[in-house]
C-alpha cells in the first residue's frame, strides 16, 4: 500500500510540474541579459573622469587608462562611441597619429550615426589618414570581386 501511495504522489507531482513547464512555452531564442544599471553607472563615472583628465588636467595617459578600462570591462556601454572618439583624441594629444586614426576609424565603422562622426572625420583629414570602412581598406577603394 505504501508503494502505491508513493507511486501515486510521484505521478501527480510529475503531472503538475510537466504541465507547468508546458505552460511556459517553447524558448524563443537566447535570453538577453538586461543592461546592468550599476555597470552603466560605473562606466559613466569612468568616462567623466577620463573627460576631466583630457580637458582639465591634460593627463592624456591617465585618460587612456580610464577609457581602456571601459572598453575592457563594459563592452556594451551605451556611450562606447564617445569612448572610442576620446581614445583617438588622447592619442592625438600624445602625438600618436596612427593610433589615433585607428580609434577614429573604429568609431566610424562601429557607430556610423554617432554625434562624433563629423569630428572624427575632420581629425582624420587633419592627420591625412584615410577613412577605412573595412579592415585596412580606405573608404574609396573597391573590394576585389
Amino acid at each position: 500500500m505504501k508503494l502505491m501511495a508513493k507511486a501515486f504522489v510521484f505521478v501527480m507531482a510529475f503531472t503538475v510540474f510537466a504541465g507547468a513547464a508546458r505552460a511556459q512555452g517553447v524558448a524563443r531564442g537566447p535570453v538577453e541579459a538586461a543592461p546592468d544599471k550599476e555597470m552603466e553607472l560605473t562606466a559613466k563615472h569612468n568616462l567623466g573622469v577620463a573627460r576631466y583628465y583630457l580637458e582639465k588636467r591634460k593627463a592624456y595617459a591617465g585618460a587612456l587608462d580610464r577609457l581602456q578600462e571601459i572598453r575592457d570591462t563594459y563592452a556594451s556601454f551605451s556611450r562606447m562611441d564617445e569612448v572610442l572618439f576620446l581614445m583617438g583624441e588622447a592619442n592625438y594629444k600624445l602625438n600618436k597619429p596612427e593610433k589615433a586614426g585607428e580609434f577614429y576609424n573604429q568609431m566610424l565603422k562601429d557607430f556610423p550615426a554617432s554625434e562624433f562622426v563629423k569630428r572624427a572625420r575632420e581629425r582624420l583629414a587633419e592627420l591625412k589618414i584615410p577613412e577605412t570602412t573595412d579592415d585596412k581598406k580606405p573608404a574609396g577603394e573597391k573590394k576585389p570581386s
